[in-house]
């Protein structure tokens, strides 16, 4: 007896149109409905995550949805900045040994000294994922987390950062975190983590990992595939992606999850 195909995204499509109802269907594009399909192929998880996500856009509108500081790096000149620091970055072509999409973080680069709040650095860090969740291998495989600690101090952290992005990505976006992998975390990090690491599920929690030296990233990720301070052959000019982002923000060719919540 053959079984059946598994539905896919694109066939499950209409009917999530159908539960979410005529004006989400009509101002939401398939493009990011698809994604709550992608993230799960079931229409009664996509349409939950769905309404958690605009619950959260609700309840906290200074991501996406302040109507003085847009989610745009054209209109928003301290998101622009921050963007260039070099704290993450996501090159489009930067994926892991199981395809996932790649977002390197270096948090010595996010100085809390020079004037950014938390809520800056939680939105700089939502926009480069939105933006990453645009690419089909991040849809399909999900997001591989790569933080290198070195270098780290107190001046770099705030506990209401990781806090407000879990609250974020946890139950409200729609988009899966493979795995974690966290390089040379001072001791300092480590508490900070001990700490957040109980408000999430346990299943993600397995999915971080501690490692102390870079060969083990390199089990996960091809080593030409990574920076050249991490002994790959990767040049990245954070410039140059911002440039080509806000060229995609006039051009209209951006797929926010922003306009999710325009519909409700």
């Amino acid at each position: 007896i053959m079984s059946s195909p598994s539905p896919t995204p694109q066939g499950l499509l209409p009917s999530l149109k159908a539960e979410l109802g005529d004006a989400v269907s009509a101002s939401v594009s398939d493009a990011n409905l698809l994604k709550f399909l992608q993230w799960k192929p079931s229409v009664q998880r996509a349409s939950e995550r769905f309404r958690a996500h605009v619950k959260w856009r609700a309840e906290t509108p200074f991501v996406f949805d302040d109507p003085d500081k847009p989610l745009l790096a054209i209109e928003d000149a301290e998101l622009k900045r921050i963007l260039e620091t070099d704290v993450i970055i996501a090159p489009e072509d930067m994926v892991s040994k199981n395809g996932s999409a790649v977002l390197c973080g270096r948090l010595r680069n996010n100085d809390m000294g020079d004037g950014r709040t938390v809520e800056d650095v939680v939105r700089m860090v939502l926009y480069t994922m939105d933006r990453t969740l645009e690419r089909p291998h991040a849809q399909e495989h999900g997001i591989m987390l790569f933080y290198d600690m070195t270098g780290v101090t107190r001046n770099n952290l705030h506990v209401g950062i990781p806090k407000a992005l879990l609250h974020a990505i946890v139950g409200h976006f729609p988009i899966r975190i493979a795995s974690a992998y966290i390089l040379n975390a001072p001791f300092i990090f480590r508490g900070m983590f001990s700490a957040v690491s109980l408000l999430m599920p346990s299943k993600l929690r397995k999915r971080f990992h501690f490692v102390n030296s870079i060969e083990e990233i390199y089990e996960v990720i091809e080593k030409d595939q990574l920076l050249e301070e991490h002994g790959g052959k990767r040049v990245h000019d954070s410039s140059e992606w911002v440039s080509l982002q806000m060229e995609r923000e006039k051009n209209g060719s951006v797929c926010s999850l922003k306009e999710c919540f325009q519909a409700v």
